[in-house]
């Protein structure tokens, strides 16, 4: 054991270690569903789910968010179910460093915490990171029952989740993230990772090793890819499967918010098919005039992450000319140019700040030095003092000798990693960072960033305002000036923009939350304090609902005046009026029913508006929201989505043929792919026609197609259900017609 390590330090490892010996040996996960941005959290480092960029390893397919924006996305068009609005193929964290004394690229170690692997994942657990545990904390204001929450905290999120694992180095990691609903601050999670130097390296509470570790570095990486609905949407599965690059997106680099995010700027080479529009003109054009699925554009979405905070303290020093006693790096070549260290003899930071594929295996991380000080070490170099004045903006005497944005790899890269260090740890010591997912629609028109689609110093972001040509025939010239934002973009509207949606302007917002005040431009993470502040200004929240049916079969959406009994200390305004809202989809576009003022109740104290449901169609979904909106037009977000699926009554069950009903014939082929006929047969149908109905559920209930919703005269017919989209597995194929219903089963092998 180092003598030069105390008693003191010892004891207060293990009594930290012992307090969280509540771990887990498997892999669990939490989800972030409080605002627009959902995102899925793995107590071993993984973000989104583990890394993987071809769909040959189910990289099209997704039960859970991963990094999804808008929310909510789950969709059926022509009868093929997708996903949603998913926009990551992962996410983790990578650490290295050698043991004093055992210096040398052969005896580094790594901890990849997720973010690892190629065509499948390279799996993290207990290989890497030792999973303790993961914790989910809801801070709502008001409780799903109606209840003001008495343990409210206005200087916290909504949402926390909390996460811990161990790793091989010996350093433990805890990430806290913190997510809200309210507009404005709805479309970001926030990121505070506590990396201490414990010497548990397998998460058993026992301290195995005690050795100072130099050179050790940390690095975020995130792979983008926006969106996959898009990219499923022309191609039936995630294009970046089976290349290279992707060949579709560009990745940025805006230096003013420390701020990394991919757009997608071309489909196949025609920049006029930015974006993703939707490949069909005529549901083009209904997307786009409704808001149906988000819109027109499948994939508008700048998805990315800024740093909000890095640690300067434990960086090794590297020039014995700085300070002749110490010298804690191996990597002579950083003393090559005296403008690469600061006045202390450190690295100026960051050490890279690399784009690149989408290949993130270990092995080319290990033998790129990608995660060391060894060989060539910082990729595209560092800024030099006179490194480009094309930005007027850009400080090339601030930025002199941080690693330096690679925007020659800019195009089509997909893959950003954002490198610290290098560092040195004795037992005990501590490393802090914040970093800020963000996504918004598009980005800032004509601001000047790094990246994008020319290899060129500075490039002026594109515009979403853009025009959309499809077959040929220009569908637009000005996309957003004929069609507007989506509704998920819900930002307070003046003369119909949204204050906050691009993502320059949600890193913004990532910003004020963490500093508790507006930032300065540019921002420069290294002086922001380790920990966020989060004193948000917020709206008033919207009530808990409940939505009944009557004995007239009508609907009721009901809820009580606890909102209006909310107090905060930075409440923007005073609660006026409720909206309530209705959609065919969780994501929207939503429609207002009603706006009630405040007091506008009924007998026994309570709101109540009513909804015919006559309207709805037998297994028909329908979904209903309440916000509240205060005298200055600020609106909560709809975080009380409540769906109301019409059911079947008892008096309409499984059928047998009659007259004046149909047969259902079994599907042939079954077992099928790419798809199967369903056969039905309509027998003396005295009206002239039937409306038939035609849904696919899978085993656990699940609507996974509605291809069928037409009106067919009495014979025999026929209707091919194309298997697009359906995994392998059993499926129950329901067919309703007048108010009558049979099923059978389908088999799908692929």
């Amino acid at each position: 054991m180092n003598n030069s390590i105390s008693a003191n330090v010892l004891l207060r490892l293990l009594l930290t270690i012992v307090a969280f010996t509540c771990m887990t040996t498997a892999q669990e996960y939490q989800i972030h569903s409080r605002g627009m941005l959902h995102e899925t959290e793995f107590n071993t480092g993984e973000i989104g789910r583990p890394w993987c960029n071809n769909s040959l390893g189910g990289g099209d397919r997704t039960n859970v968010p991963v990094f999804e924006w808008p929310a909510n996305s789950k969709t059926i068009v022509n009868g093929i179910s997708y996903d949603g609005q998913h926009n990551i193929f992962g996410a983790g964290l990578y650490l290295g460093a050698n043991k004093k004394g055992q210096s040398g690229k052969d005896l580094r170690i790594y901890s990849f915490c997720g973010g690892i692997g190629s065509d499948t994942p390279e799996v993290a657990i207990n290989k890497w990171s030792f999973p303790m545990f993961i914790n989910k904390a809801e801070n709502y204001p008001i409780l799903s029952g109606g209840l003001l929450n008495i343990n409210y905290n206005p200087d916290e999120a909504e949402e926390i989740i909390t996460a811990k694992w161990a790793t091989n180095l010996g350093v433990t990691v805890t990430r806290t993230s913190r997510a809200w609903s309210y507009p404005d601050y709805d479309d970001m999670i926030i990121y505070e990772y506590e990396l201490v130097y414990t010497g548990d390296c397998n998460g058993d509470g026992v301290i195995e090793q005690t050795d100072t570790l130099v050179d050790f570095m940390t690095c975020f990486n995130y792979g983008f890819g926006p969106s996959m609905y898009g990219y499923q949407r022309w191609y039936q599965t995630w294009k970046y499967a089976g290349g290279t690059y992707s060949g579709e997106q560009d990745t940025y680099w805006d230096s003013d918010y420390w701020l990394a995010y991919n757009m997608n700027d071309r489909t196949g080479t025609d920049v006029n098919l930015a974006y993703k529009p939707e490949p069909d003109p005529i549901l083009f054009q209904q997307f786009s005039s409704t808001g149906q699925n988000g819109g027109g554009l499948c994939s508008p979405q700048a998805p990315g992450y800024c740093m909000l905070y890095y640690p300067l303290n434990h960086l090794a020093v590297v020039d014995t000319a700085k300070n002749s006693t110490i010298n804690e790096s191996d990597y002579s070549l950083l003393l090559t140019r005296t403008y690469e260290l600061d006045a202390a003899g450190h690295v100026k930071q960051p050490f890279s700040n690399k784009v690149t594929t989408g290949v993130t295996s270990s092995a080319k991380l290990i033998a790129g030095d990608w995660l060391s000080p060894y060989g060539s070490a910082r990729w595209s170099g560092v800024y030099s003092a006179n490194f480009s004045f094309s930005n007027p903006l850009f400080d090339p005497q601030a930025w002199a000798g941080r690693g330096k944005y690679n925007r020659g790899q800019s195009m089509q890269a997909t893959s950003k990693l954002f490198v610290t260090g290098p560092y040195t740890l004795k037992l005990g010591d501590t490393l802090r960072y914040a970093l800020a997912e963000v996504c918004g629609y598009g980005a800032q028109a004509g601001k000047m960033i790094q990246g994008g689609q020319t290899a060129v110093d500075w490039y002026a972001n594109p515009t979403t305002d853009r025009k959309v040509v499809l077959n040929g025939v220009t569908m637009t010239e000005h996309y957003l000036t004929d069609y507007g934002y989506p509704d998920y973009v819900n930002s307070k509207r003046v003369n119909g923009i949204p204050e906050v949606a691009n993502v320059q302007q949600v890193a913004h917002k990532a910003f004020t939350a963490y500093l508790g005040q507006e930032p300065t431009l540019p921002t420069w993470p290294e002086t922001n304090p380790e920990k966020g502040s989060y004193k948000i200004p917020v709206p008033c929240p919207a009530p808990a609902i409940v939505v009944s049916l009557t004995q007239t079969e009508d609907i009721k959406i009901g809820w009580n005046r606890v909102a209006e009994n909310f107090y905060h200390p930075r409440m923007i305004g005073t609660l006026k009026s409720y909206y309530v809202y209705k959609s065919s989809s969780a994501m929207g576009p939503w429609t207002l029913l009603a706006a009630i003022p405040v007091g506008l109740v009924t007998d026994n104290n309570q709101y109540a508006v009513g909804y015919s449901g006559t309207a709805i169609n037998y297994g028909d979904s329908i979904y209903f929201a309440v916000t509240s909106v205060d005298d200055k037009g600020n609106e909560s977000g709809k975080t009380n989505i409540t769906k109301y699926v019409k059911a079947i009554p008892q008096a309409i069950t499984e059928t047998t043929p009659a007259v004046n009903s149909f047969k259902l014939y079994p599907v042939y082929p079954n077992p099928s792919n790419p798809g199967t006929t369903v056969r039905f047969n309509i027998s003396n149908e005295k009206s002239g026609e039937a409306t038939v109905r035609l849904f696919v559920y899978d085993i656990n209930g699940r609507m996974m197609a509605n291809p069928v919703n037409a009106k067919y005269t009495a014979g025999i017919h026929e209707v091919y259900l194309s298997n697009k989209g359906l995994a392998s597995g059993i499926y129950e194929v329901i067919l309703m017609a007048n108010n009558q219903m049979q099923k059978t089963k389908m088999v799908v092998l692929k």
